[in-house]
């Protein structure tokens, strides 16, 4: 407690710090009321460091509680996208209920404002974050790493170093692309609402479960099937039943353990004053099964779902860096195959283009982020991800897996159905391909990702994120070629014509004329002993001079109000194969909201026809004019 009150004492930014209050029955509250100078003697019992100062935050801690949600889950997500972005972080169990803080130190302040949008954007996405803290500026406050707990233990670091909040090197422009990440993954999150959760399936009771062979729960879940349910019936039911729905298991599986387990006693029974009253057996089905398909839903939507629940995850993660780096060394070694220059039309339609390359380093980095060998693939994300057209992407994935020499780098696992896209697996050559049912697709991220992992998923998002802008990918733009060396551009030692040759595949001529214009729009820097990026990223400004700016953000709606409308027909052929349908509501702006939560395709309204036949352009106009967006609920949930 001592080591914590030092640390306070020299990363505080005001001079006073937040203390708990003491109840009439002598126990410490959650409310932190009192204040005490932080040049005295340590509180005897939990206090709180304030964030702010006129200034503005001078630290980020991402208080997740574990009362609101997952805790550990969110966590899991949270540290992983920062990951991503290179932003250095603390995680901290905070005491023994679970929760946890995610402490980020700023190497200036940063404005209330900006923060306050961090904390909405964030909790948008993560259920158990508290934004009390971040959105008051003259209050909020959290806990160090090392203050006591008030029902007792201490903040506990879980990973890094406590030295990160002593460094504080996050900039504002880490800060912007944090914001910027979590602004497209909130899109990401209403776009895949469009659409059936990839891999659900429903069984012949009607229920849903994820498709892949059934499997043996990780121990924590087999662990909290046989313990008592705790304190918190609901939250140890909806633990239970995400891991169930994780490791592939269905609803016959599941009901089997209603009369016995006490994880689902929420299901069996709810609150009473003394305690727990049973409930009927047909309503106790009726709240298992709507608890189950929001599991099934809730890990299905959420690529780094149940974090912490797989036990086979290791193994799968380090399968897949193995394949990436075998990918990645042949695709090193032969760069005339990615290239254009000096072949005929049908020599590069056999032997492949750079859009090859982007999308196996897309199909990677998916393969990465799953930990799975087979990921499912969708033409239009990406398209979003490398910058290139759908129709490239479709003609990349097809070139890849019937490669000429008989040598392919993907190999297609399933063909696309329905609202689900194809699945892929990185090519045997690689990897060898794990057996049984433990090898499924899996998409639960490790409590400490592994930094060989964490590297790899760093290093390929950033070379798709150079090159899928809008200054190369737009018509008129500085184009395909600009856009590749720009890519292979260093950003420190100066690398020569000949060094980007060999690492491209791009004859000199070509890398000259493509130098030159990056140049002349200051995206590309001539040094002693070659070339190197700027500094400061101009790519923005540079497709504002050339009138491209907005290019791929339009695309790229275009696309979502394509996922929708195929979801809407998906969704009326399923409708028509029903027995008893009832009327629908016509197709309009009063239509049912195709977002909402749980939408059956029965609550979509009646697809458009002409003359008896679909007529797909006009719902096609119809979901982009947002006649089935829930714009209320929307703006509800932003507020």
């Amino acid at each position: 407690m001592f080591a914590s009150w030092a640390l306070t004492r020299a990363l505080s930014p005001r001079d006073v710090v937040r203390v708990a209050s003491i109840e009439a029955d002598g126990r410490y509250s959650n409310e932190y009321s009192g204040l005490v100078p932080i040049d005295g003697p340590a509180p005897t019992g939990p206090w709180a460091m304030l964030l702010a100062d006129r200034a503005g935050f001078h630290f980020l801690p991402f208080d997740l509680d574990a009362s609101h949600g997952n805790a550990g889950h969110d966590a899991g997500r949270l540290s992983l996208w920062l990951d991503e972005l290179n932003i250095d972080h603390l995680v901290v169990e905070s005491g023994p209920s679970g929760g946890r803080h995610i402490w980020i130190a700023l190497d200036e302040p940063a404005h209330p404002d900006l923060v306050r949008e961090l904390a909405h954007l964030t909790g948008s996405l993560l259920p158990s974050l508290d934004k009390s803290p971040l959105c008051n500026p003259g209050a909020g406050a959290v806990r160090p790493p090392g203050a006591p707990h008030r029902h007792g233990g201490v903040s506990t670091v879980i990973r890094g170093d406590v030295a990160t909040l002593r460094a504080a090197r996050t900039t504002a422009d880490d800060l912007d692309a944090l914001r910027t990440f979590l602004l497209e993954a909130g899109a990401e999150v209403v776009t895949a609402m469009t659409s059936t959760p990839r891999g659900v399936a429903v069984d012949g009771d009607g229920e849903p479960y994820l498709r892949g062979a059934r499997r043996t729960p990780s121990a924590r879940i087999r662990e909290l099937l046989d313990a008592p349910c705790g304190e918190d019936a609901s939250r140890t039911q909806a633990t239970v039943l995400a891991g169930l729905a994780h490791a592939r298991w269905r609803w016959r599986d599941v009901v089997a353990l209603l009369p016995h387990s006490p994880a689902l006693e929420h299901a069996r029974s709810r609150r009473h004053s003394g305690g727990r009253r049973t409930v009927a057996d047909d309503k106790a089905l009726r709240r298992l099964s709507a608890d189950w398909r929001r599991a099934v839903q809730y890990v299905a939507a959420n690529p780094l779902s149940a974090g912490g629940l797989d036990d086979g995850f290791e193994a799968r993660a380090a399968a897949v860096v193995q394949a990436v780096d075998a990918i990645d060394a042949h695709a090193a070694a032969v760069p005339g195959r990615w290239g254009l220059d000096g072949r005929s039309t049908a020599q590069r339609r056999n032997r492949g283009r750079y859009s090859h390359r982007a999308v196996l380093r897309a199909v990677s980095l998916y393969a990465l982020q799953a930990a799975s060998l087979e990921v499912e693939v969708d033409i239009r994300r990406l398209a979003q991800d490398t910058g290139y057209g759908r129709e490239a992407c479709r003609l990349a994935l097809h070139a890849l897996t019937a490669a000429e020499d008989g040598m392919p780098w993907l190999e297609l696992a399933q063909e696309a159905s329905g609202a689900r896209g194809a699945t892929y697996r990185l090519a045997g050559r690689f990897s060898t391909p794990a057996e049984g049912a433990e090898w499924a697709q899996v998409t639960t991220p490790p409590a400490v990702p592994s930094p060989d992992r964490s590297w790899w998923i760093t290093r390929l998002t950033l070379e798709l994120q150079s090159l899928a802008h809008d200054v190369f990918s737009a018509p008129r733009s500085l184009g395909r070629s600009a856009g590749r060396i720009y890519t292979s551009l260093p950003d420190d030692s100066p690398a020569t014509l000949d060094a980007l040759a060999r690492r491209t595949g791009v004859s000199a001529l070509q890398i000259r004329r493509s130098l030159r214009r990056l140049a002349a729009h200051g995206l590309a820097v001539r040094r002693d002993g070659g070339w190197t990026r700027p500094a400061d990223d101009l790519r923005d400004a540079a497709a504002m001079r050339l009138g491209v700016d907005g290019y791929l953000l339009a695309r790229a709606a275009r696309y979502a109000d394509e996922r929708a409308t195929w979801a809407w027909w998906q969704a009326e052929l399923t409708w028509l194969r029903k027995r008893g349908k009832h009327r629908r509501p016509r197709s309009g702006s009063t239509a049912a909201p195709l977002f909402a939560q749980g939408t059956r395709e029965s609550d979509f309204p009646r697809y458009p026809r002409r003359d008896g036949k679909p007529d797909h352009a006009h719902a096609r106009a119809l979901v982009s004019a947002g006649a089935l967006t829930p714009a209320p609920q929307i703006e509800q949930a932003a507020a």
